[in-house]
């Protein structure tokens, strides 16, 4: 984390400390109140288990390295523990800050990528409306600062990531925002933004290890993470980045709803030149056409630097179902990929199965299930660094999730991939349980 988010960091625990002590003294329970400011605190802990899988490659000097998955078998752990503020100042000023510590499932590197991040810091003038909400009227927004880019699926069924939502605007960039709702049912978006470097990682819950110091070129002893089998994603955001390569964005959407249904349809668009190389936390290889350029003078089938994305989001709501879509088309320097994520569940209410003295347990139950899939139409050239790049890859997720009590869900799901490699098909399955609370 670089020396703005050190800050923001620790601004935010001074307002903790301070709410907290406000709390105390007025004896109140729950999240926490400062002014306009609410504050909670989210935990996640996990089993999970990860089916072992070696693969044997060749790099351009000759020798054979293993990729492998990042950590096989089973084992419990605490991925994150989240502080979040969020403050309504007026009716038309908002803002969010939100850190994770540990965050073991975002870091990447996993062994020395950064453990405490700052995840979202922005502000916001207006009101933006999500997706299947209706505004009242015309409304007008400008937001500034580390948000989500505005085609991310903001709500997630299962606790994992499809395909495309690890690929695509996983993390949140730095930039601004502005749009408007043109009556209830159209709206635009924009964004400026510095784009956040491409990387790569695996498509389950760990990211694995790439280029750390345990990986030095002739000194290959993955002892602490395997490499996974990575895709070329969007990584973590850099510090700000002021060097003219920035990232324009557009969408235009469209959203109708009744008493008991919705939907919302956004086409979007974004844009941007690539950096020569942006350095990776705790990681040896640099991010944009550096590591795709590979080692070795063995280099993917590059052609230029700009990388283009398009695509459209659907998310509807119809009584207890909801479901999200999307379709992604990509250019990166002449390295084209399409594909779509499709998830989908249906909430059953309960009305309790026991009580925990006037508390109703097990609330609800909500099945869900997810299919994603990525096609390159490009193909890797003998011994590059990272022969998955150019797999196809279909991923299906089953899983439900369960309502225990106010603040505290529980998740059991299954990830099975179907990795298409030149000689045959592999499956790095896994099981992942994860409990959350939020206080």
């Amino acid at each position: 984390m670089g020396r703005p988010g050190r800050i923001v960091a620790s601004v935010f625990l001074a307002m903790v400390f301070a709410a907290a002590d406000r709390a105390a003294a007025q004896g109140a329970t729950g999240g926490l109140s400062l002014g306009p400011v609410k504050l909670n605190a989210e935990v996640k802990a996990h089993f999970r288990s990860s089916k072992p899988l070696t693969f044997f490659f060749t790099l351009p000097d000759g020798s054979r390295v293993p990729a492998t998955t990042p950590s096989s078998g089973g084992s419990f752990e605490i991925s994150t523990v989240n502080l979040i503020a969020t403050a309504d100042f007026t009716p038309d000023i908002s803002g969010k800050v939100e850190i994770h510590f540990i965050d073991l499932y975002n870091r990447n590197p996993t062994s020395s990528g950064d453990k405490v991040d700052v995840r979202e810091a922005w502000l916001r003038f207006g009101r933006k409306y999500e997706a299947m909400k209706l505004p009242e009227g015309t409304r007008v927004y400008f937001q500034a600062g580390k948000a989500p880019r505005f085609s991310k699926q903001l709500v997630r069924r299962l606790e994992s990531y499809g395909l495309w939502g690890t690929a695509v605007g996983r993390f949140e960039e730095l930039g601004l925002e502005a749009g408007a709702s043109l009556g209830q049912n159209f709206y635009v978006r924009a964004q400026v933004a510095n784009g956040n470097p491409l990387f790569m990682r695996d498509t389950n819950a760990l990211a694995g290890d790439h280029g750390t110091p345990d990986r030095a070129p002739g000194s290959i002893d993955p002892s602490v993470y395997g490499t996974g089998f990575p895709i070329i994603y969007d990584t973590k955001a850099t510090d700000v980045n002021l060097s003219g390569r920035m990232q324009l964005g557009f969408g235009l959407g469209t959203r109708f709803a009744g008493e008991n249904w919705a939907a919302d349809w956004m086409g979007w668009y974004f844009t941007r030149d690539m950096e020569e190389a942006v350095p990776i936390k705790g990681s040896f290889y640099q991010g944009d056409l550096e590591f795709l350029r590979g080692v070795g003078g063995v280099s993917l089938p590059l052609d230029g630097r700009e990388k283009t994305e398009y695509g459209f989001n659907l998310e509807a709501r119809w009584g207890r179902f909801s479901m999200f879509g999307q379709y992604v088309y990509q250019d990166i320097a002449g390295l084209v990929r399409k594909g779509y994520e499709i998830e989908a569940a249906y909430r059953f209410p309960l009305p309790g199965l026991f009580a925990s003295g006037d508390t109703p347990v097990i609330n609800w139950i909500a099945p869900a299930v997810r299919i994603s899939r990525i096609d390159n139409d490009f193909t890797n050239p003998p011994r590059y660094v990272a022969p998955s790049f150019a797999w196809d890859w279909t991923k299906y997720d089953l899983g439900v999730r369960v309502g225990i009590i106010r603040g505290i869900d529980f998740t059991v799901e299954w990830a099975r991939h179907e990795m298409r490699r030149l000689s045959g098909v592999s499956y790095p399955d896994e099981f992942l349980i994860t409990l959350r609370a939020l206080f």
